[in-house]
Parts: structure tokens; C-alpha cells; sequence
């Protein structure tokens, strides 16, 4: 769930303290199930017009976040608009009716806050941060980046051409590369088989005019939710922004074209590049946070691949040697999401490597995974997962995140009991009904020969 990365040092201090978080739920009955719920103390508002307020006030520390989020991104797009919420999110904070971007980030930084925006494959956003004396400095600049946003040509071609870049850089990172092949073979006609940075050829046409018209299409009181987390007045933010945005052009909720998803047999793509590496993803399909079974596939993930102790790189890489990289990772969407599985290898050993992680699904799919496994793994999220949540701007980014999606704000207590209520009959169960199928992406040197055609 976090936005930020960690260096190994943090990230042993991070796993130290799951434990201890773990440990001292795991003491007290009923603790580990019930006592931690993230979204205590949150207020929730629905204007008339229909945009969502959601405060959470807390005087530990003297932090405000703010978060405004909003359904757009792929899900929303054709693919002729492919990165089209990409450019208008980085476009936004550019400039409005009465401040230059210069002013915006001189007024913000003055007072030492933040403000930032960005889009991902279902939600866009506008944030900032500061401290409750700066909050209504600050607090004024978000509202006019929201409501009164010029697009400045200049900038938005800036912002363009940045992203253009991008996309060229992500050509050449053999892993990211090769998940994006992934997506587009998995995923087909689906909306989300495009990237959130789009295409060049999508991207590099857009015009000013195209991008205020997708602002004039996403930014409507009802497609919105805004959440404060900190040190604040909860009732006078309230009337702040009930006041600020009470006039705003009122319009239907953006509604995406979703066609039923489906993959009724494996397929791949393979494609050669300069490299001395073979790089190899597998999706396979999985249900999304507002569909059944979501916490069986977190935790299925989890066992799989997602750590140094997990199936994957225990048997591909400690005991075989096949993979430089290798793990899985969970594109947890609100519904029709995957679970993909990656390694890096030696081309002579492509076909040995994708064997063998095919071979370790297989085994998730015919027999239940151990006691042991299951609790580390329950320990291992739940844990992380509340220390994710400790700072305000990720407990508002959040709250307002699940409530944009639609599952609801306390979707964080929810994936501390869900997480807790897995059973490996759950997980066994969940492997033999999805992942009898994927979708297969590979990027191989240029001088290897692979068969292409149907997926092995």
C-alpha cells in the first residue's frame, strides 16, 4: 500500500517491528482480531451535491494530510485516451486562475508543506501535508489547484513531454517492461491492459483542450472524496470545504466501460531485446478487494512469492539457482485484479525457470499449504499493514482511497480481520478455480531462439 520505497536497513527495522506488533496482539485474546481498527474516530459527510468529506482528527503529532481522490486512470479510458488522467493529474498543480506554478510551490514550501498529485489505474489524486499552523496557507492553495486549475499550454507540455520520456525509460527496464507485456497479453480488451503513463502514440497527441476536457469530465463533486487525517478543526474543515466547492459544476459520476473478464486459456507473447538476461512474468487471475476471496489471494500471494522466505525464491533461487530476481506481487484492483509471479534468469535456463514456477502454482493448486506458513504469512500482513497506516498521510490516502473504489473507508478493519479469518481450504480452494490459466509475458536477448505460438 505504500507509496515510498524503503532501503534494507528500514526494511529489517520494518519486519523486526511486524513481530513485536504481532506478538503483542497474539498475547491478548480478541486483541489481534478486533482491538486494532484504523478507522476509529472517522467522520463521514455527503454534501448535497455529493461529494464525500472524511476526517479523522488526532492531536498525537502536529501533521495534517489532506487527500482528495477521484475515479480515473485506465479504468476510465479508451484506449485512444490512454495517459490522458496521467497528464492532466501531473498538469494540475501547474498553474491556476490567480498563481503561476512558481507561486504555488513558493506559498506551499514557505511554510513547509507539500502538495502533490498523480493518477493510478483506477483513482487519481491531490494531496497535501503541513502543519496545523500552515494548514490554512496551504489549505487555500489545494483548493485553488483544485477548482481553478488554468493548464497552462506551456506546462502542459512540459508535463507531457516528461511523461513521454517515461515511457521511453520504462521501454528499458527489462522487469517493468516485461509486467506491462504481461498486462496487455492477460488482461486483452480489458481497460486494464493500458499503463497509467498511456502510450507515445496516445500521449504524444494530446491536446490542451483534450486535457481540460477530461478535467471537466473527472472533476465532479460526486466522483470525488476528500479526507483530512491530524491535527486540526474536523468542523471547520468541513465548512471550508462544504463552502469552496458547494457551487461546483454538479455532473454524473464518470462510468467505465468494464466488459466482463475472462481468461479461458493461457496465452503469451515473447519478444527479444539487447539483454544478457532472460526475464519471464506470469499472471494469473485473481479477485479484487470488492470481490470474494480477496484475503485468500493476498495471503496465497504472500506464501507464494512475496518474500525472501516464500515458495518462489526458497526453490528458484536458494535451491536451484534459476533466477537473479525472482517473487510475485499482487495488482490488487477493486475487482478483476492478478497475481503475478516473475524471475530473472540465464536464457539457458528460461524454459527450466518458467517450468519450475509453473510447477509451484501446480503444487498450491493440489495440496494445502502448511500451519506454519499460514501463520507467518497472517503475521507478516497483518503487521505491516498497521505499520503502513501509522503516519496520517497514508491513513488518509486510505480511507479516502477504499471509499473512492467503493468498498468503504473501514476497509482497513476489514483487512485486519479478513487477513485473520484465512483458512488453507480458503487458499486451496481459491488456486484450483483461478489459477488454472495466465497470461505469460517474456523479454529474451536478441540471439535466442524460443518457440512462440500457444503458452506451454
Amino acid at each position: 500500500m505504500s507509496r515510498t520505497r524503503m532501503s534494507s536497513t528500514r526494511t529489517a527495522l520494518v519486519v523486526a517491528v511486524v513481530v513485536t506488533v504481532w506478538t503483542a496482539c497474539a498475547a491478548s485474546p480478541g486483541l489481534a482480531a478486533s482491538a486494532v481498527k484504523p478507522s476509529a474516530g472517522v467522520q463521514k459527510t455527503v454534501l448535497d451535491n455529493g461529494l464525500t468529506i472524511l476526517v479523522k482528527p488526532s492531536d498525537a503529532n502536529e501533521i495534517v494530510s489532506v487527500q482528495l481522490l477521484l475515479g480515473m486512470g485506465p479504468k476510465f479510458e479508451t484506449d485512444a485516451q490512454a495517459g490522458i488522467s496521467k497528464l492532466l493529474q501531473q498538469s494540475l498543480v501547474k498553474g491556476t486562475g490567480t498563481r503561476t506554478a512558481e507561486q504555488i510551490a513558493n506559498e506551499v514550501e514557505s511554510v513547509g508543506g507539500r502538495v502533490n498529485s498523480g493518477s493510478t489505474k483506477e483513482v487519481g489524486f491531490v494531496s497535501f501535508t503541513c502543519t496545523k499552523e500552515a494548514l490554512p496557507v496551504v489549505q487555500e492553495v489545494f483548493f485553488d489547484v483544485v477548482l481553478d486549475p488554468s493548464l497552462p499550454e506551456a506546462e502542459v507540455e512540459k508535463e507531457r513531454s516528461i511523461i513521454l520520456q517515461n515511457i521511453k525509460q520504462r521501454k528499458d527496464q527489462l522487469l517493468g517492461s516485461t509486467i506491462d507485456l504481461a498486462q496487455e497479453v492477460f488482461y486483452g480488451a480489458h481497460p486494464f491492459h493500458k499503463p497509467s503513463e498511456g502510450y507515445e502514440e496516445t500521449v504524444g497527441g494530446f491536446t490542451r483542450e483534450q486535457v481540460r476536457a477530461a478535467y471537466e469530465r473527472f472533476y465532479v463533486p460526486r466522483n470525488m472524496v476528500i479526507c483530512a487525517v491530524g491535527n486540526f478543526n474536523a468542523k471547520k474543515f468541513v465548512k471550508d470545504v462544504e463552502r469552496k466547492f458547494k457551487d461546483l459544476k454538479d455532473g454524473a459520476k464518470p462510468a467505465a466501460d468494464l466488459p466482463p473478464f475472462s481468461l479461458a486459456e493461457p496465452r503469451q507473447q515473447l519478444r527479444h531485446k539487447k539483454s544478457a538476461s532472460a526475464w519471464l512474468v506470469i499472471a494469473f487471475p485473481a479477485p479484487g478487494m470488492s470481490q470474494e476471496d480477496y484475503f485468500p489471494a493476498r495471503v496465497l500471494d504472500s506464501i507464494l512469492g512475496g518474500s525472501m522466505h516464500s515458495r518462489l525464491f526458497t526453490e528458484l533461487r536458494d535451491k536451484q539457482g534459476l533466477g537473479y530476481q525472482v517473487g510475485s506481487f499482487f495488482a490488487g484492483y477493486s475487482a478483476d485484479a492478478f497475481m503475478g509471479t516473475y524471475i530473472g534468469t540465464r536464457p539457458d535456463q528460461y524454459e527450466t525457470a518458467r517450468d519450475g514456477i509453473l510447477a509451484e502454482v501446480e503444487k498450491v493448486r493440489n495440496q494445502e499449504v502448511t500451519d506454519e506458513e499460514l501463520k507467518d504469512t497472517k503475521t507478516y500482513l497483518r503487521g505491516s499493514f498497521i505499520i503502513d497506516l501509522e503516519s496520517n498521510e497514508s491513513q488518509s490516502y486510505n480511507f479516502a482511497y477504499y471509499e473512492c473504489l467503493g468498498v468503504g473507508y473501514a476497509f482497513t478493519d476489514r483487512f485486519l480481520d479478513g487477513i485473520g479469518a484465512v483458512e488453507k481450504a480458503d487458499m486451496l480452494r481459491l488456486a484450483k478455480e483461478r489459477f488454472g490459466t495466465y497470461g505469460l509475458a517474456s523479454t529474451l536477448p536478441e540471439a535466442t531462439t524460443e518457440e512462440g505460438g500457444a503458452a506451454k
